[in-house]
């Protein structure tokens, strides 16, 4: 019961706050689209600044409030979304951190910038927690996110956090050290770059690419759904599906032949070290 009620307190605050994102681009546009569709923000809750009027564009068609000036939006607002590529984060942070207070709660979205970097450069008792999620996913509110709070976060925050995350997908909190290791694992690069070889396989063999691509699709989301739902280990699954001398061990073959395993696996580690590799503040 005091579970349910912290969260519903969660709720209600969620529904007063306002959130102001330093940065316009693909990342905030995803964030955005996403809890406006989950209807657990409102327009109005939302703030993007960027350099240009041209650079706030695409946002504005959202219907959130814009601004050019750094500064104001995080003047304005009492938690901060930093979402920019890490080369910009040092000139956002000139803009931004002679307004910043111990009342505010940073969210960054950063790829790579660590928590004792961002804190460092904060005032003490700034609240920070630090995000990895596929922006991509978000706007169609099927993300993977994971967060980890900085040493004057609270609780609450991470209530917050949770509550605001999981409105476009799964959330969970991890601590620091892994954060890289999970961003470089949900970066959705090698799963389009999957459903695009699909689709290229279906027209060869004769489908209508439209056919192709939404039957590759459909197929990837019924897996992830399959594995989520019952927690099984997808190499059994995959067992069950390879009848002898059948469709899937044929198909499975000629994957383990080209190497697909090692390829996939390879992918990842060089996110993550690329991840790793980010953090030159």
């Amino acid at each position: 019961a005091d579970g349910m009620a912290q969260m519903n307190g969660v709720g209600e605050d969620v529904k007063s706050l306002t959130i102001g994102f330093i940065g316009a681009g693909n990342m905030a546009q995803a964030m955005i689209t996403g809890w406006l569709s989950a209807g657990i923000l409102s327009p109005s809750q939302i703030w993007c600044s960027a350099p240009t009027d041209r650079s706030v564009v695409a946002v504005k068609k959202l219907g959130v409030n814009t601004t050019t000036s750094n500064k104001d939006c995080a003047q304005t607002n009492k938690i901060v979304v930093l979402a920019m590529k890490p080369h910009i984060l040092p000139i956002a942070l000139e803009d931004i951190l002679p307004v910043i207070t111990s009342d505010h709660l940073v969210l960054s979205v950063v790829a790579g910038v660590k928590l004792s970097t961002l804190e460092k450069r904060f005032p003490d008792g700034t609240r920070v927690i630090r995000l990895a999620t596929a922006g991509t996913t978000c706007a169609v509110r099927e993300a993977a996110t994971v967060f980890s709070v900085g040493k004057c976060a609270t609780r609450a925050d991470s209530a917050l956090v949770e509550t605001l995350m999981s409105a476009f997908g799964t959330c969970a909190e991890l601590k620091e050290s892994l954060i890289s290791a999970a961003s470089a694992h949900i970066t959705p690069g090698h799963m389009l770059l999957a459903v695009a070889a699909m689709a290229d396989g279906g027209v060869l063999c004769g489908l209508p690419r439209h056919v192709a691509q939404t039957l590759a699709a459909q197929t990837m989301i019924g897996v992830g759904k399959l594995i989520l739902e019952t927690n099984k280990n997808p190499g059994v699954v995959k067992d069950e599906t390879c009848s002898p001398g059948g469709v899937t061990i044929e198909m499975i073959t000629s994957l383990e032949k080209a190497g697909f395993r090692g390829a996939i696996i390879e992918s990842i580690a060089r996110a993550y070290e690329k991840t790793l590799s980010l953090d030159k503040m």
